[in-house]
């Protein structure tokens, strides 16, 4: 079992290995695993494009600022101003197969949390606004305890509320998708308190297809995800969070599901992202003619 399935690990890296050998078989190679290839991408004669999923933290930067060789793709506008110094080709923002997601046009009252167990996904922040609207919370997320710092967040912050606020919030783990869409589907709207700039929350438009708005603070794509008064709330603070339960009803859940399925579908990311490769082909072949 691979735990980290985004770091370091053996297939991971084999498969971009192999890809990479074989690249005289392709006319683009299309790198989302770029802060582990970079390196061979900037020498790749194959185009590649590479889209990074994290932030642009100074040292990330910097790492891309070395390898310049790759056409950079933003996932959201707030990703690409986190690093000026860096060339963007274009942004195309994460969509998903968002239609066959349930939905419902009224809810069953509770608050929803989904999410990992972290003080970036501000996961005690969430309880402590359900405990302060006296609203029952459901978490629907992991706790990877194998991690110190994330092991110690749990159980200084979390545990701890857990306990003293289990008549008003259940901790359910870890849901697959059909599970995690009917809690969306019922849930009187997502909490999203991070207190990191996310570059794009998948979850944010998972809710919103569900019928769900979302509330959440505004950090990274935030405001560029949510429509704010129309899908959710962008809020500044933990009051204004709590404040905004209570305008919730000024939301049309149908209104949430149609801007995520219109915004945020599979197709029009793909589309985006051939944009992309045309314009790379079309560079390439102009410059061969010359």
């Amino acid at each position: 079992k691979v735990r980290d399935l985004y770091g370091f690990n053996i297939p991971s890296m084999k498969n971009m290995g192999l890809a990479y050998a074989m690249h005289d078989q392709f006319d683009i190679i299309h790198d989302h695993n770029p802060h582990l290839s970079l390196p061979t991408a900037n020498i790749c004669p194959t185009p590649v494009v590479a889209t990074w999923h994290g932030p642009y933290f100074p040292d990330v930067v910097e790492y891309f600022r070395l390898f310049p060789h790759v056409n950079l793709v933003s996932i959201s506008q707030s990703q690409a101003a986190a690093a000026p110094q860096l060339q963007f080709c274009a942004n195309v923002y994460n969509g998903l197969a968002l239609e066959h997601s349930p939905f419902s046009d009224h809810s069953k009252g509770y608050l929803l949390y989904v999410g990992r167990i972290d003080r970036e996904k501000g996961t005690h922040v969430a309880i402590d606004a359900a405990v302060r609207l006296k609203k029952k919370l459901i978490i629907a997320g992991k706790l990877d305890d194998a991690v110190p710092h994330i092991k110690e967040y749990y159980i200084r912050y979390v545990r701890p509320r857990l306990k003293k606020h289990a008549d008003m919030v259940t901790w359910i783990g870890e849901v697959g998708e059909t599970e995690r869409n009917d809690l969306m589907k019922d849930s009187l709207c997502l909490l999203h308190p991070i207190s990191w700039p996310e570059p794009f929350g998948l979850t944010l438009i998972e809710s919103m297809a569900c019928g769900a708005p979302v509330i959440a603070f505004r950090l990274g794509s935030i405001p560029e995800v949510i429509q704010d008064g129309r899908t959710g709330f962008v809020v500044d603070t933990f009051a204004q969070m709590v404040e905004a339960v209570s305008r919730l009803d000024r939301i049309d859940r149908q209104a949430c599901r149609d801007y995520a399925l219109s915004k945020f579908n599979a197709e029009r990311m793909a589309d985006g992202y051939e944009a992309v490769y045309r314009k790379i082909l079309q560079a390439k072949q102009t410059k061969g003619d010359k």
